[in-house]
């Protein structure tokens, strides 16, 4: 792992301590289990997937196990590690962003 994936990765767990660093297509990702943010005007609860690196012609992305009511446009689904994810239209959150930045800026688009 490079200096800068490490690095980010540990402040994202220092945040939320069940994160976890994968890889897929050989990027980094990290999944935040049981992740709880500020959705839709509510507290929600649920994990998240961090693709801090371009996927489906999103130069960033994050996945939601399920979509978000009201919240976010055009949701489209998407198999990752595995496992089927949610991710509304939501671009431009850059790569240069430190990961726990790159986090709240995707969050954003679901408040």
């Amino acid at each position: 792992m490079s200096g800068d994936v490490d690095r980010n990765f540990a402040a994202l767990k220092a945040l939320h301590g069940a994160s976890v660093l994968l890889k897929e297509g050989g990027q980094p990702v990290v999944l935040l289990p049981g992740l709880s943010f500020r959705g839709a005007c509510a507290n929600v609860t649920m994990d998240v997937l961090l693709h801090p690196s371009a996927h489906s012609g999103y130069v960033t992305r994050l996945f939601f196990q399920r979509q978000i009511a009201e919240r976010g446009q055009n949701w489209t689904s998407h198999r990752v590690i595995e496992r089927e994810w949610w991710a509304p239209s939501w671009n431009e959150v850059q790569p240069t962003l430190a990961w726990p930045s790159m986090l709240c800026a995707h969050l954003a688009a679901v408040k």
